[in-house]
């Protein structure tokens, strides 16, 4: 692989594994929390590692998107020196790729598991947003609350939230037609990667079975009815490089389910999404304490080393004193 090769809009999002010659880059919305936990397995990292976040992630699966920092001896692309990075090749039997999603599903996923079910940052970050969705009661409030957002997107090409790299174009994020993957997969396609993962790490000495853990952050499966013709239209328009790049012929999302949700699901969202807030508003709690805390014990030492001076002085002087 040559430098000007690599996904440089996200260097973090590149994971390298040089023990068994994967490469992946990450697509948010698009599995990659379940396909993170899979190389955090294959690294031997304990989960606990990521579970002792402080961060406003609002369930455990999600920690594992963490700073880059706790991933020991997982280097990005960027850190590879020029002939490691040379080497990263098929023919050295490297195996790079990643996944990505059909447009709209993701589109759908991610209004969803960011505003409507109320991640903390999301709803921090744009909180003067008019097209914020309540607290659902009906299919029909979710309905109108996906209408609009879709219509403040379709106004607005250059809206910060399509900035976002959960709601920025894939085809962007992997530098699709440069980046010399070995496969990119769709999320429907999730079970040959596992073979195709499974047979690559165990010509590499790989011995176990690998296993994957269950991570559904979106409680409400696409529909019908979220996708008119003119939803189907806007998103088409704002990924068309997505469509076209990566292959998705059909604006329309495949599988879609028919009907309205149950009163039961509509309600478990809204409770899924208040426990969003109370899990923000303990985060940010626990941030402003752990800040006190580090402030405190650096003003500790400062005391102490300044007490120890002091002794010193004191000392000196004494026996200077003596021996006059």
């Amino acid at each position: 692989m040559k430098p000007e090769q690599v996904p440089l809009l996200r260097r973090s999002a590149t994971f390298v594994l040089p023990r068994w010659k994967l490469v992946y880059v990450s697509t948010p919305k698009a599995a990659c929390t379940t396909i993170k936990w899979l190389l955090s397995d294959l690294q031997g990292y304990e989960p606990q590692m990521f579970y002792a976040s402080l961060s406003s992630e609002t369930t455990r699966a999600t920690t594992v998107h963490q700073r880059r920092v706790l991933w020991r001896g997982t280097p990005r692309l960027t850190d590879l020196a020029p002939e490691d990075l040379e080497a990263v090749t098929p023919e050295n039997g490297w195996f790079f790729f990643t996944m990505t999603r059909h447009p709209a599903t993701r589109l759908w996923s991610g209004w969803q598991s960011k505003f409507l079910l109320r991640e903390p940052r999301f709803m921090h970050e744009f909180r003067d947003e008019t097209w914020l969705p309540r607290l659902p009661e009906s299919t029909d409030d979710v309905m109108d609350d996906w209408e609009s957002f879709i219509r403040a997107i379709s106004k607005d090409h250059d809206a910060p939230v399509l900035a976002d790299i959960h709601f920025r174009k894939q085809s962007e994020l992997l530098n699709i037609g440069v980046a010399p993957y070995d496969r990119v997969y769709d999320t429907s396609e999730f079970g040959q990667m596992m073979r195709d993962l499974q047979t690559h790490v165990e010509a590499q000495g790989y011995t176990e079975r690998l296993a994957t853990r269950r991570s559904n952050e979106t409680p409400l499966p696409p529909i019908e009815r979220a996708f008119p013709s003119h939803v189907i239209d806007t998103i088409a328009d704002i990924y068309a490089d997505d469509y076209a790049k990566l292959g998705y012929t059909d604006a329309r999302p495949p599988r879609l389910g028919t009907g309205d949700y149950s009163k039961e699901l509509v309600g478990a969202t809204s409770i899924i999404a208040e426990r969003g807030e109370r899990i923000g508003d303990l985060a940010w709690r626990a941030r402003r304490l752990d800040k006190s805390l580090r402030e405190c014990r650096e003003q500790s030492r400062e005391a102490e080393a300044s007490a120890a001076a002091k002794r010193g002085l004191w000392q000196g002087l004494t026996k200077s004193v003596r021996r006059r």
